[in-house]
């Protein structure tokens, strides 16, 4: 037979009500009677019964994470701290897979809905092409938090990082080793990341008189092998840039390939720097100066505004967090040959 709430209230000669405020962590109940509780649970064998608690305050404890890529290192990082942060709070975790396909993306938000999640995380696939379904989404009353991507024509919370500033300031780093042929692969216009990243280049070149060169600049649309292929053309070309920025890790990777497979030494012969901080940017030879977002902070952001729209009576304005990157110095860069 359960052990019931009641039976833990008999047990301590205390009321139910008192038993459930310890229990749920709520206010009213001294740190001792706390304990006391938690212990007799303990000792009686007590399970919360979720699916009961949800039922009786129209809550299921379920939050919906949609990613574009499961498979990306950074999304996994993202991922585990939103789940810490939601694990504390009794939460659970349904990981939506988007794939960058809008159809997938749309069905996977009708998916969420009909398992009447409390709030869904976010970030968008790159076309945008379910803002509709987002905005009526919001005016339903769901809870939702953008992260890595921002939709402008989404009102709700979000968090991501200064992308544009990333990218300005891995030119600038370069720039300041004498580099002024500087390539690009950059991920998907259409999408928050790909633009931003892209425009903070540009940016950058004219800034600091960086010669461009359009062949020396190329979408790898975030995959390994179209940016593997990309630097190759880059790479093959007659005037070569001395230095190529990658605008993720998968894009990165693709790079580090190319110049393997075609013989050119990093950084004697061409400099690189990568986005994201993969554990094998740190092993490779020569390893990769990359920058690098705070995932931890992300992960944790997101899961936090989320919680506290979930969680608060009172509506309130949208929370917009943008975070910093850093660029983290190894070994992939160093003054152009002169030869």
């Amino acid at each position: 037979m359960k052990t019931s709430i009641k039976d833990i209230a008999k047990s301590l000669g205390i009321s139910t009500a008192t038993v459930s405020k310890a229990l749920n962590n709520k206010s009213g109940v001294s740190h001792e009677m706390r304990i006391k509780v938690l212990e007799k649970a303990k000792e009686l064998g007590y399970v919360v019964n979720n699916l009961a608690r949800g039922m009786k305050i129209s809550k299921t404890f379920t939050v919906g994470v949609l990613i574009s890529d499961i498979k990306n290192p950074y999304f996994s990082e993202v991922i585990s701290s939103m789940e810490r942060v939601l694990y504390a709070k009794k939460y659970n975790l349904i990981i939506c897979n988007v794939g960058e396909n809008p159809s997938k993306e749309r069905e996977y938000l009708e998916l969420l809905v009909s398992k009447k999640v409390d709030g869904i995380i976010a970030a968008p696939s790159a076309e945008g092409q379910n803002l509709s379904i987002y905005r009526k989404l919001i005016r339903h009353g769901m809870k939702i938090t953008l992260f890595d991507r921002l939709v402008d024509a989404i009102q709700t919370d979000s968090v991501v990082v200064d992308n544009s500033s990333a990218t300005y300031e891995a030119v600038k780093y370069l720039n300041k080793y004498g580099h002024s042929k500087i390539g690009a692969i950059y991920g998907i216009k259409g999408s928050y990341t790909g633009h931003e990243r892209l425009k903070g280049f540009l940016e950058a070149v004219k800034d600091f008189n960086v010669k461009y060169h359009e062949n020396w600049v190329k979408s790898g649309e975030f995959k390994e092998e179209k940016s593997y292929k990309r630097a190759i053309e880059i790479l093959n070309s007659k005037d070569r840039p001395t230095a190529i920025i990658a605008m993720n890790n998968f894009m990165t990777l693709g790079v580090m390939r190319a110049v393997k497979d075609l013989n050119i030494k990093v950084p004697d012969e061409v400099s690189i720097i990568g986005f994201d901080d993969a554990e094998w940017m740190k092993v490779c030879s020569p390893a990769v100066t990359t920058v690098v977002q705070p995932t931890d902070v992300i992960g944790m952001t997101a899961a936090t505004l989320l919680l506290d729209a979930i969680e608060s009576d009172i509506p309130s304005s949208p929370h917009h967090v943008v975070l910093k990157t850093s660029l983290l110095e190894r070994e992939s860069v160093a003054p152009p040959s002169k030869n």
